[in-house]
């Protein structure tokens, strides 16, 4: 199943920038897929950010951490998706 579902495969046909959002306690998704999926997209040369959350599960529980990091990804998209 994990192989049939996974996007590591799919790494090389991105064309837009990723950011990739992890918190390093998280307890549903361990931080070594995070690792594999940004190993895969830097082989394939994609460009792509990788955001660790110390101390986050999850999502981020405190609000202030959680609406900075908002801002952080409305900020990413437009930068990265302008004229999309």
């Amino acid at each position: 199943m994990y192989e049939r579902t996974s996007l590591m495969a799919d790494a090389a046909k991105l064309e837009r920038p990723l950011m990739l959002v992890h918190g390093l306690i998280d307890d549903n998704v361990v931080f070594a897929h995070t690792q594999r999926m940004s190993e895969a997209l830097l082989a394939a040369g994609r460009p792509h950010t990788v955001l660790p959350l110390a101390g986050v599960t999850h999502s981020p529980a405190d609000p202030v951490t959680a609406e900075n990091l908002l801002l952080l990804q409305v900020d990413f998209l437009k930068q990265n998706l302008t004229g999309a």
